[in-house]
């Protein structure tokens, strides 16, 4: 027996080989330690433990040699680094999972004849959490994360959590668990999905456990023969029927699957309910709109590891302006700077934006977002003053609003433009607004320094924004996705047809507001700049021209009622009827293959230009700031599951004077030829 480190005496077995007497550590090996009575089986995987097909292989056969060691009476799986196990990795998702696939690992450790305790820290996600559900016990860490985000891929549980969870903690906290998608803390857990809750160090408490459990002959308990969960069958039933009623009618694949899982877990044996969760699994993940959401994820992960990592810690941050940015901004950055420098060359609207501020720290903190005690330090983060003054100790500057630039920066502090307009440098560009944002786009323009890119990248990262980096002079992806998207919606109107048919061709296919829609909700009169080529309209501006601005004064593309309904104007049809040819109406799948072809197609030019360096990238931006639904996956993926071929007909079948913009990209030529699988990358 060899001395282990704080866990008493151990004999080292790899789960590979020996050289030279040391363990050959393979990726995805397991670390095995074995003292008083306990077999310890750390995943050493990549930095989230993820459950490779070679991890899950390594721990069958780790467990199965503890299982027939007499020397081990209970068997603990642990993960090695920051947390216990992130579960698949994603490239295992476009396929049926390799040999050993999760759903034997945990059938495996679950019919272990020793107890086997999951000792959980940092986080427990997807798999992980299914593994460690599998286990006969559970404990954690304060602090760790366990979710199950299949239903964000358009996937449900593939290893036993819909059968597992509910026989736990009933169908409802499981139900909400496996629907959110989201990650909770360990401490707001619904009870009976962990055993202890660790106060000190998890591997003594986990020893400690061990011990009671051997102490009063405790031994392995499945969650297969679990039945707390099912202890009240009514309310188990209206939990499922109150769900299965929330989730109808969405694009997701997931949810309805989800909820059928958790009623089979009732109603059909443990095996039978796994079979059910695998051909539910399978029949998701064979769907466009599940293949969606995956494409979307992987968008988001590729762009996430092209940011530049932050070397920095937060620093101040001087937001200098009066515009409609500068409070959001302000009010956005004091969570995660160091401190912020409001500046403003008008002490009337400094003072105003101040009050407005704690305003709306109140109204956060009544609606439970933060506490009191968080409003109080946010604020006293905050300095205002003359815009010299609060550059002058400021690490990074964002200008809020145009008047600003001539502000002297100390040496070597960046200077980003968040507000519409010409960038020379750098600028910030965030959909839809600061507060709240999940998205920034990073405008490098032709002057960028690499420095300064890195600056604004990792100030989105502080605030827990993704980065998408766009080479321009100051246009950003999202509003010119935006007016193109109108320009083709206006176009489809210069040739015959209806703004309310094109909205519920949106509609229809899970886009919640068209472009006509939308314009109304924003005000028509914003909307006059768009230019339209030689004898195209720009029906914004042509409505607002006869005096409907839109939402605002109840009269747009929709007639307003008091309540904010929109509905369909009769007006609205003769003032179009009178100004165009009448055409016959285009079917919704021929409108929507127009309107996102269009898209697509201004998304093409973005990209051979260099302004767009992944097409996903700009399905990222549409997702944000059109709103387009998640699941359809962006225009560009979604023109390429139209069909590059008929994309490109449709372009060029378009009779219409503005001949530019419906003109095909010779990218669609490429894509044909080369069967259209995706775009290329810059």
């Amino acid at each position: 027996m060899t001395k282990g480190t704080g866990c008493g005496a151990f004999a080292l077995a790899p789960a590979g080989k020996r050289k030279g007497g040391q363990m050959a550590q393979a990726a995805g090996a397991v670390e095995v330690r074995i003292g008083e009575g306990i077999a310890w089986l750390v995943m050493t995987g990549d930095a989230a433990n993820r459950l490779t097909p070679e991890l899950r292989g390594a721990l069958l056969t780790e467990l199965a040699r503890a299982e027939a060691d007499p020397a081990v009476a209970c068997i603990v799986l642990q993960g090695a680094g920051a947390c216990f196990s992130e579960g698949d990795d994603p490239t295992e998702l476009e396929g049926p999972h390799a040999t050993p696939d999760p759903a034997t690992l945990c059938r495996r450790v679950e019919a272990c004849a020793k107890p086997v305790i999951a000792a959980m820290h940092g986080a427990a996600l997807g798999t992980g959490a299914e593994l460690a559900l599998a286990a006969h016990y559970r404990i954690a860490a304060p602090g760790t994360r366990f979710g199950l985000p299949n239903v964000a891929l358009g996937l449900t549980p593939a290893a036993g959590a819909s059968q597992r969870l509910p026989r736990l903690v009933g169908a409802g906290p499981a139900l909400d668990l496996m629907l959110s998608g989201q990650a909770i803390a360990i401490e707001a857990a619904p009870a009976g999905l962990i055993d202890h809750l660790a106060r000190g160090p998890i591997e003594e408490e986990t020893r400690a456990f061990c011990a009671e459990l051997r102490a009063e002959g405790l031994g392995p308990r499945p969650a297969a023969q679990r039945r707390e969960g099912f202890a009240a069958p009514l309310a188990y039933q209206q939990a499922v029927a109150a769900r299965r009623a929330k989730v109808a009618g969405g694009g997701n694949p997931a949810p309805p699957e989800i909820v059928a899982a958790v009623e089979a877990a009732q109603l059909l044996p443990f095996a039978g309910g796994l079979e059910f969760e695998a051909d539910a699994y399978e029949t998701c993940r064979e769907t466009e709109a599940s293949a969606a959401l995956r494409a979307v994820a992987a968008a988001e992960r590729a762009a996430a590891s092209a940011m530049t990592p932050a070397r920095r810690a937060p620093h101040r941050v001087a937001v200098l302006g009066e515009g409609p940015l500068a409070l959001p901004l302000v009010q956005a950055l004091l969570p995660v700077a160091a401190g912020v420098d409001w500046g403003c060359d008008a002490p009337g609207v400094l003072h105003d934006g101040v009050i407005a501020l704690h305003r709306r720290l109140e109204a956060a903190r009544q609606g439970g977002s933060i506490t009191e005690e968080e409003v109080e330090e946010r604020l006293s983060r905050l300095r205002v003053g003359a815009p010299a003054d609060m550059a002058r100790s400021a690490g990074c500057i964002l200008l809020a609003g145009p008047g600003q630039r001539e502000v002297a920066a100390p040496a070597g502090v960046s200077r980003l433009v968040a507000y519409p307009g010409r960038v020379r440098e750098v600028g910030l560009r965030f959909a839809p607004a600061p507060l709240g944002a999940r998205l920034v786009e990073v405008i490098a323009g032709p002057e960028a320094q690499v420095e300064q890119i890195a600056e604004a990248e990792a100030l989105a990262q502080q605030m827990g924004c993704l980065a998408i980096r766009v080479r321009s002079g100051g246009e950003s992806l999202g509003g010119r996705l935006f007016d193109a998207w109108c320009r083709a919606a206006d176009a489809l109107v210069d040739m015959g047809q209806s703004p309310e048919a094109i909205d519920a061709a949106c509609r229809d296919w899970g886009w919640r507001r068209g472009p006509f829609l939308r314009r109304d909700q924003m005000g028509l009169s914003r909307l006059g700049a768009q230019t339209r080529a030689e004898g195209a309209v720009n029906w914004a501006s042509a409505l607002a021209e006869s005096g409907r601005m839109g939402r605002e004064n109840g009269a747009g593309f929709y007639d307003w009622t008091e309540a904010g309904v929109p509905l369909a104007s009769a007006e609205v049809d003769a003032f179009v009827v009178a100004r165009r040819p009448a055409a016959p109406a285009l079917p919704a799948d021929m409108l929507r293959l127009l309107l996102i072809g269009a898209m697509a197609n201004e998304g093409a030019r973005m990209l051979a230009a260099g302004m767009l360096r992944r097409a996903s990238d700009l399905d990222l931006v549409a997702l944000e700031v059109l709103e387009m639904p998640r699941w359809r996956g962006g225009p560009m993926l979604a023109a390429l599951r139209m069909g590059a071929r008929a994309v490109r007909e449709a372009l060029a079948s378009v009779a219409h004077p503005d001949r530019a913009f419906w003109a095909p990209h010779p990218l669609w030529d490429d894509l044909v030829t080369t069967g259209g699988a995706d775009w290329p990358q810059r």
